[in-house]
């Protein structure tokens, strides 16, 4: 049934009601979003919500921050592809110089991201507000059962890159100008977490990853797409293959309790990430992929917690800087508050991952939604002749039911072998699983392997370049056989952590991985055998790397 603000008052529907007010007049002052802050104060304070912040904005705030006595550390993460400094800021007390000392304080990390796509701004400015709170002592449980290692304006090339609001995003409620969704070398950086192209995603992998390990990634972004009834939409790590605890957690746990305390203390509707679609008369809401490409899939894949954060962009935004400040820190006080518990799980799946051959574990080659019942939700009343602006909020909102696919299940799956070959010719793969952190052995001598090698019958290069890359697809049979492996050539074991992101990076028939970014030097003719081998065996005669 449609609702409308009569309808919605008459009902008692005060959450609803909220909402469409926001939508209507929006959500006061940005200052009114915490209480009686000192200072510093961010762009979209400073000028009532009409502008963005600039990096030297974002560096002055974190400056004055410091200056006031944070417990803050300010460096670098790294340099942009158009040569800018990206700022990191660690909030830790008493301060710790990598994730081997939070742990051994008993403190989980969580790596907050921030402004990944130029024009998506609302996440930068609620990532220095909630600096500010928990320096000025409102989120004391911050401090004592965490450290916090933020990157408030990870894409710093795209956010300098400003343009006029409705022409970078067509379908955002201000501010403007905004910046743009790529790096200067073109690159979506919510695409690169695998391939790890840009100087962006080598930061990370070096500098959050490598030395912080975090725990929790919250990544903040603003979402177009469906005009539904909620302010912010999430997802957890949708791999359907990620460590069964973690996914528990999240989808069980974690978000439940978030979005209920959004719903009740502070009137703000959310729900999981997706879009509506119709067919045949039905309607269904998808999420949008399981690929560890995606910085929050990446993270699960990883044996840790990935949230993402949407915004959505029709609304106001005071109200999206609002809306992303409280799911946020709603997020992070839940995990402040059960730290013992997450520090369990992470660990425990790091246990569980190491021993994934050794289980007979299977992992996913291909993949499709799974369906989590008929669920109503809230979209845009559509009214003949009623012409909303496409970045103006619905001015009715009604109840649809909808098939709900936020989860992914593996249709193809192939069992993890004990570890993957890599030719020593690979130079530029061999690279990469360093980037990656991934324990491995250079061959000091030669040794018959007994290897499952995938023998091509196809082998396609799409003729359009994506992410700067041309993407390649191969078909074929693999085909136990032994294998003469050669003195440098590099074996990666399943029997690690990160056994999954090997998996991702280096099974011959992985969709988001080496193959598939075609970052092999070998051409992979049809006839020949995929040059990464699947070991079926490890032998101990090679040495530590």
């Amino acid at each position: 049934m449609a609702q409308s603000v009569g309808s919605l008052m008459l009902r008692g529907d005060l959450t609803l009601l909220m909402l469409v007010l926001f939508h209507l007049i929006g959500c006061g002052s940005v200052k009114e979003l915490t209480s009686e802050p000192q200072g510093p104060w961010t762009r979209a304070e400073l000028s009532d919500a009409k502008q963005t912040s600039s990096l030297a904005d974002v560096n002055r705030f974190i400056a004055e921050l410091k200056s006031q006595g944070a417990p803050i550390t300010v460096s670098t993460l790294g340099t942009s592809a158009g040569g800018l400094e990206i700022p990191l800021v660690v909030l830790a007390d008493p301060p710790c110089l990598d994730g081997t000392q939070a742990r051994a304080s008993g403190r989980a990390v969580v790596y907050l991201q921030a402004n990944i796509h130029g024009g998506e701004v609302e996440g930068k400015e609620a990532a220095q507000m909630l600096l500010r709170e928990a320096c000025q002592g409102d989120r004391p449980l911050w401090l004592e059962n965490l450290v916090i290692v933020c990157v408030p304006i990870y894409n710093v090339d795209g956010n300098e890159a400003l343009g006029p609001g409705l022409r970078q995003r067509g379908h955002q409620d201000g501010p403007d100008p905004i910046g743009r969704r790529t790096n200067d070398d073109r690159l979506d950086l919510n695409r690169d977490c695998l391939k790890a192209d840009s100087p962006e995603m080598r930061a990370v992998l070096a500098k959050i990853w490598k030395v912080w390990d975090p725990h929790l990634v919250l990544d903040l972004h603003t979402t177009n797409g469906t005009r539904h009834g909620y302010s912010l939409t999430y997802s957890p790590p949708l791999g359907a293959d990620v460590d069964a605890e973690i996914q528990h957690w999240s989808k069980e746990v974690l978000l439940p309790a978030v979005r209920e305390k959004l719903r009740e203390k502070h009137d703000i509707l959310t729900f999981d990430y997706g879009n509506s679609s119709s067919r045949g008369g039905e309607r269904s809401w998808s999420s949008f992929s399981s690929l560890p490409r995606y910085v929050t899939n990446h993270a699960g894949e990883r044996n840790r917690f990935g949230i993402l954060s949407e915004a959505t962009s029709f609304l106001p935004f005071a109200h999206r800087i609002k809306a992303t400040s409280l799911f946020t820190a709603t997020v992070i006080d839940f995990v402040a508050d059960h730290v013992e518990e997450v520090l369990r799980i992470c660990q425990s799946a790091d246990r569980r991952s190491e021993l994934l051959h050794a289980t007979g574990a299977t992992l996913g080659l291909e993949f499709e939604t799974r369906s989590r019942g008929i669920q109503a939700l809230l979209l845009e009343k559509r009214i003949e002749g009623r012409n909303t602006p496409a970045h103006k909020g619905p001015q009715e909102v009604e109840s649809i039911p909808h098939d709900v696919r936020a989860d992914f299940d593996a249709t193809v799956t192939t069992p993890i072998p004990a570890g993957w070959l890599i030719p020593a010719e690979e130079k530029d793969l061999i690279e990469l699983i360093g980037r990656h952190q991934l324990h491995h052995h250079v061959l000091t001598e030669e040794i018959l392997l007994p290897v499952e090698s995938l023998w091509l019958t196809t082998s396609t290069v799409a003729k359009r370049s994506y992410q700067n890359r041309h993407n390649r697809t191969v078909k074929g049979e693999l085909v136990e056989e032994n294998h003469l492996a050669r003195t440098g050539d590099v074996l990666v074991p399943s029997a690690q952590p990160q056994a999954r992101i090997a998996f991702w990076l280096l099974d011959p028939q992985s969709p988001d991985g080496a193959t598939t970014w075609s970052i092999l030097d070998d051409p992979h003719w049809p006839g020949t055998a995929h040059p990464i081998r699947r070991i079926l065996q490890i032998y101990p005669s090679t040495t530590d790397e």
